[in-house]
């Protein structure tokens, strides 16, 4: 099936200002692998009518190999280089120049490395051939851009956008892509044929792969969107059967440990520290602390601060949908292989539950708009208190919005999955209302509290409703537009 391109107009808009004919840039574009890097590079060319050169580094392999495929590239640019050799990348970006060379000077072009940390290999000395490239070459060709893209955020930020060495300030724009929200995963299913799946199947499949462009673009869109699932995930030879594996194989050298904290953050949804997934792990916060740096930079985490600024107190929260919902659900003791009746079981209603949370985490900026606060600059932490003894009472709030500046302004969320409308039982009310009491006894009743309650379709305004008082956003909110 031929795919429609949707979204990424931020992205489009950055390189319409960078790429042009009268300058010269160089980007640094980086994300997650599938989300779509190349195709927005490639669709941006095609729409403003500009022509590119496409080195795309090979996973795994030597340096002989990438030199190879890279001057393979400039003879499919220009018939005439076919054939010429290269020691090194010195002598590879040396033919690169001189085919430029006959480009015409008042054209725009793109130059395009794609995978940039598979075509860096050990001692390659690459990056110092691209640093002379841009400096000596790139930067003096008015209309000449050059972009370099790369899966493994982690390298991409440490080698190329924070380079101390021959890339060191050399970058003009640097592009993080992130995955589809609800808005724009509607919209790609929508332009793709999946004009029958309402606002809540649209989630439950964002549950499970998040917004990857690759990914959706496999749906089968005769399918419900639990055969769908069922499909791409738990068939014989699904798409996505060993796709878990070599997703961390191909952004982590080592990915052991990767797997390791991914495992452990799947079983606390809720999260944990550095010295509890040490704990965990039975290694020192040290050992992990690389780990879970490039975690981080890749988005397959998120940290979070509790409320207070306890800097040791971090949590680290499982956040890429895909791996979520592959450790729950397609590995490990409690794999399934048919989604039909594991989707109608509870312990899918509990998990869904959770993941829930996580989907409203992921779309702050749409809660923000439902409750009219989007111009307000606010951060999201947790927080939580232990009682000390009985006669105390603890609390945890799991997504606590705090007004920036001299604000004293404090949105507790809470967030709720059920068919239907949600029902707030007196039990519930009160455990909300302890959250409120502890919360300020604890910080010195300084902060103006409000609930916000995110549900699927809405809550009964009964007499604890309107005891509480909360501020109330749908699911069909999460679909703004950010």
């Amino acid at each position: 099936m031929v795919t429609k391109f949707v979204g990424r107009e931020t992205e489009l808009k950055a390189l319409k200002e960078q790429i042009n004919n009268i300058s010269s840039s160089f980007i640094a574009l980086f994300g997650r692998r599938r989300i779509g890097k190349t195709e927005t590079i490639l669709h941006f060319c095609s729409k403003e009518k500009i022509k590119y050169i496409e080195f795309t580094g090979r996973f795994e392999q030597p340096k002989r190999t990438q030199i190879k495929a890279f001057l393979a590239e400039i003879a499919r640019f220009n018939p005439a280089f076919k054939g010429r050799k290269a020691e090194d990348w010195f002598d590879a970006f040396e033919i690169l120049r001189e085919c430029l060379d006959n480009f015409p000077q008042n054209e725009t072009l793109v130059i395009f490395i794609d995978e940039l940390p598979w075509m860096d290999t050990q001692r390659s000395g690459l990056l110092a051939e691209i640093g002379e490239f841009w400096n000596k070459y790139v930067s003096r060709r008015r209309g000449f851009s050059l972009v370099v893209c790369g899966s493994a955020a982690s390298y991409m930020l440490k080698k190329v956008v924070k380079n101390k060495g021959p890339l060191h300030n050399r970058i003009t724009r640097k592009l993080p892509m992130e995955q589809f929200d609800l808005f724009d995963t509607k919209r790609f299913l929508e332009a793709n044929g999946f004009n029958h799946y309402n606002n809540k199947a649209v989630a439950n499949i964002y549950m499970a792969v998040g917004g990857v462009a690759k990914y959706l673009t496999e749906l089968n869109r005769s399918c419900t969107p639990q055969q769908a699932i069922q499909e791409i995930c738990f068939a014989k030879h699904a798409l996505l059967q060993g796709e878990y594996e070599e997703l961390y194989h191909s952004l982590f050298r080592h990915p052991e440990y990767h797997y390791k904290v991914m495992t452990a953050l799947t079983d606390r949804w809720s999260g944990l520290t550095k010295s509890d997934l040490a704990n965990k792990l039975k290694v020192s916060n040290g050992h992990i602390a690389k780990t879970i740096e490039e975690l981080l930079g890749s988005g397959f985490i998120t940290e979070y601060s509790k409320f207070g600024n306890v800097s040791r107190e971090n949590i680290y929260v499982a956040t890429d949908f895909f791996s979520y919902f592959h450790n729950r659900w397609m590995a490990g003791k409690n794999k399934t292989n048919d989604w039909e009746k594991s989707s109608n079981s509870q312990e899918y209603a509990i998990w869904s539950g959770y993941t829930f949370e996580k989907l409203c985490h992921a779309h702050v900026k749409q809660i923000k708009a439902a409750i009219g606060i989007s111009g307000i600059p606010t951060s999201s932490h947790y927080w939580s208190y232990r009682a000390k003894n009985k006669q105390e009472k603890g609390a945890q709030i799991d997504l606590l919005l705090s007004h920036e500046g001299r604000s004293r302004n404090i949105e507790i969320i809470e967030c709720k999955y059920y068919d239907g409308l949600f029902t707030i039982s007196e039990s519930y009310k009160k455990e909300l209302i302890n959250k409120r009491v502890v919360f300020n006894e604890q910080t010195g009743n300084k902060y103006n509290v409000r609930f916000i309650l995110v549900t699927a379709e809405g809550v009964t305004k009964n007499e604890h409703f309107n005891e509480l008082n909360p501020l109330v956003v749908t699911l069909n909110d999460l679909f703004l537009p950010a």
